[in-house]
């Protein structure tokens, strides 16, 4: 690490030399108006030439700062017209040193009309001259002479990144990352030039000052962002982890109370309650972050946290009761009688299977695919955990005698099956319901949204661009709810509609009388009531039968329809223009979190080629936090919201036989390049190659 004497004594030598070269360009030499001298960047970016469009730079930029982020180099980029009479070595090499570009920092300069270029670095970069000629032959020069100035910059970038990996000089190296804070030899300060000079210093030395400015806090900011994008995953997995203890812990609860009543288990009812509160409100901080209107990092932060620290409320709330409901329910004196149940629970759902299975024929008989998709493969998974259940109850039993603490796990592996198995047949039962209520449904919301258009050609004569916009669509979505294709599909049809009428509203509210409005709400109210009740079963019946493959989007909707629903239960009666408003923003919703839900089982069908993913919950019974998924709430947290990991990366071998022949003409190019260098560009201890294109 150099001395702040040192770091002074070099920045002071660059901008002396920077200025002196400035002003004896402005004293002594003329120049073509399309020449450029050498200049102090101030940016990773310079575009003096005027070749890039405002989306070239940010692609040069994402570049530059993807190499910056991988590795220990920095890259400079500038284009310019000429290189003012210079060669292109000693133009860049100057123009490296006004910058005060450091060790770890490379510069490739383009001269756009000379059709020249050049790459300069330190002369103790770890970037051999191999490495520098390969980039430039593979991957600059076949750009630059296409004419794409930005691939040429990306190009160099990616080359550069590839020439780390495999030297292995990735990462911070034994500097500290700053541009030339690392490996710089002592400069001794030409003090009589300083003193000539003293006045214009300033200049030059807040040009190089901004420029490493520039690329800290540009890495500060790709840092933060990392870290909250890591802090996000932990978040959502935590707040799964968490919901799963909840939804197992009502289940038993269930048990208990079914077993020794409702006055006796009420402390863990008081305590479940409890836990659901939390758990919506970190719900509700995961559905703001989840909404269209962006946090700043400090808000993101705060309720990424909010999240975590509910959960971790919730958590240790649930494992409180944990140790008093195992005592209360005495399991291992009760196997038996939890043996016994599990048997006739299994009979029972026998019957139910088989009126199940032939619910879902009809089904498969009336509607298209994509409307059956989240039950579809319900029926053979609820037989296959009433075969599970049914091999659990009979371990239990033959280990009743001998080993106890066994036939107590197993009857609650037997329990957690036929919860399993019931729910996958709710959720085929909740479909039916849906998909027959659908139609009446459809047509009220097809009525309806022939009243809007009405009200839009009263309202809005005058044809206002976003109104007709709006009612082209919602008279689309009414050809097609009336089409006999929406019969195949009648709730993603009543979805369309219901969307296309809602926008329409929102346009025409302010135009609606307030009593005609009032009317009209209160009119429609019942039916989106009943609309919504509908969508809220269909959610949870899809999330509790696939409950394993369901991710933190759906849950969070759901919980968020809820709240919402509640919301609009408890609205005055006098406005039920608010009212309805509620309602239909819980309906979306819930409507949000089945398409969530189906997406993520979907994903889960497509990864795992059998079906054991959805024989399983996850969860092992019992009352209390999330158990098994301590390790995401107060363990290490690697990941960045998936679900499962990885590598990224790629192979670092990326050159042909022919590039290799390419490589030994690059290397001589670079070798006759610095041969043209003068006196002066070696005093500063840089290299690289360049040349024509």
């Amino acid at each position: 690490m150099p001395t702040l004497a040192r770091t002074t004594a070099r920045r002071l030598a660059t901008a002396a030399l920077a200025l002196s070269a400035a002003l004896a360009t402005t004293v002594g030499v003329a120049t073509a108006a399309s020449a450029e001298a050498p200049v102090a960047l101030v940016d990773e970016v310079t575009d003096l030439a005027g070749v890039l469009s405002p989306t070239d730079v940010d692609e040069v930029t994402a570049a530059l700062d993807e190499l910056a982020d991988t590795t220990r180099y920095q890259l400079f980029v500038v284009y310019v017209p000429s290189f003012d009479g210079m060669s292109s070595a000693d133009w860049a090499d100057e123009t490296a040193v006004r910058s005060g570009l450091g060790r770890d920092d490379v510069l490739l300069a383009v001269a756009v009309d000379d059709r020249q270029y050049q790459v300069s670095v330190d002369q103790d970069s770890p970037l051999t001259d191999d490495q520098l000629a390969d980039v430039e032959a593979d991957r600059i020069e076949p750009a630059l002479r296409d004419d794409d100035w930005a691939r040429a910059a990306t190009a160099a970038a990616a080359g550069y990144e590839a020439a780390a990996q495999e030297t292995g000089s990735d990462g911070d190296g034994d500097g500290d990352g700053d541009s030339g804070s690392a490996g710089d030899p002592t400069v001794t300060v030409p003090w009589g030039t300083v003193g000539a000079v003293a006045g214009g210093l300033a200049v030059v030395v807040v040009g190089s000052v901004v420029a490493v400015r520039v690329v800290r806090r540009r890495r500060a900011e790709r840092a933060e962002r990392a870290e909250l994008d890591a802090l996000d995953g932990r978040a959502s997995s935590t707040l799964v982890a968490v919901d799963e203890a909840v939804t197992t812990s009502a289940q038993e609860l269930g048990f208990a109370e079914a077993e020794l009543g409702t006055t006796v288990t009420a402390p863990f009812a008081a305590a479940l309650e409890q836990a659901r509160a939390g758990l919506a409100g970190a719900f509700a901080a995961r559905q703001r972050l989840d909404d269209t209107e962006p946090e700043s990092a400090a808000d993101r932060r705060a309720l990424l946290t909010q999240i975590l620290d509910a959960c971790a409320g919730v958590d240790a709330l649930l494992d409180a009761q944990t140790a008093d409901f195992d005592r209360l329910r005495d399991l291992h004196a009760r196997a038996p009688q939890l043996l016994a149940d599990a048997e006739q629970g299994a009979a029972a759902l026998d019957t139910r299977l088989s009126t199940s299975a032939v619910t879902f024929a009809d089904l498969v008989a009336r509607y298209a695919p994509a409307a059956l998709s989240a039950v579809a493969p319900n029926v053979e998974d609820a037989r296959a955990a009433l075969v599970r259940a049914r091999q659990a109850s009979s371990r239990g039993a033959a280990v009743l005698d001998t080993d106890r603490p066994a036939a107590v796990a197993a009857a609650q592996e037997a329990a957690d099956a036929l919860v399993r198995a019931a729910a996958l047949l709710d959720a085929v039962d909740a479909a039916a319901r849906e998909l027959a209520g659908a139609p009446e449904r459809l047509a009220q919301a097809c009525a309806d949204l022939d009243a809007d258009l009405a009200d839009a050609a009263r309202l809005a004569p005058t044809a206002d661009p976003a109104v007709q916009q709006a009612s082209d669509r919602s008279r689309a979505a009414l050809a097609h709810a009336r089409s006999a294709e929406a019969g195949l599909d009648p709730v993603r049809a009543l979805t369309d509609v219901r969307s296309a009428e809602a926008a329409l509203d929102q346009l025409l509210q302010p135009l609606r009388d307030a009593e005609a409005a009032a009317a009209r709400a209160a009119a429609r109210l019942p039916v989106a009531r009943a609309e919504l009740a509908a969508r809220l079963e269909s959610a949870d019946a899809t999330i509790s039968a696939h409950r394993a493959a369901i991710w933190s989007t759906a849950r969070t909707r759901l919980s968020e329809a809820r709240a919402q629903a509640q919301a609009a239960d408890a609205w005055p009666v006098t406005d039920p223009v608010g009212a309805l408003a509620a309602v239909e923003a819980a309906t979306a919703l819930a409507g949000a979190a089945v398409q969530a839900a189906r997406a993520d089982v979907a994903e889960a069908q497509s990864m795992l080629s059998d079906r054991s993913w959805s024989d399983s919950s996850g969860s092992t019974g019992g009352f209390g936090g999330s158990g098994g998924f301590a390790d995401v709430l107060f363990g290490d947290w690697s990941g960045g919201g998936g679900r499962s990991g990885g590598s990224w990366g790629g192979s670092s071998s990326r050159r042909s036989s022919s590039s290799s022949s390419r490589r030994s003409s690059s290397s001589s190019r670079s070798s006759s390049s610095s041969s043209r260098r003068s006196s002066s560009s070696s005093s500063r201890s840089r290299r690289g190659g360049g040349g024509r294109f």
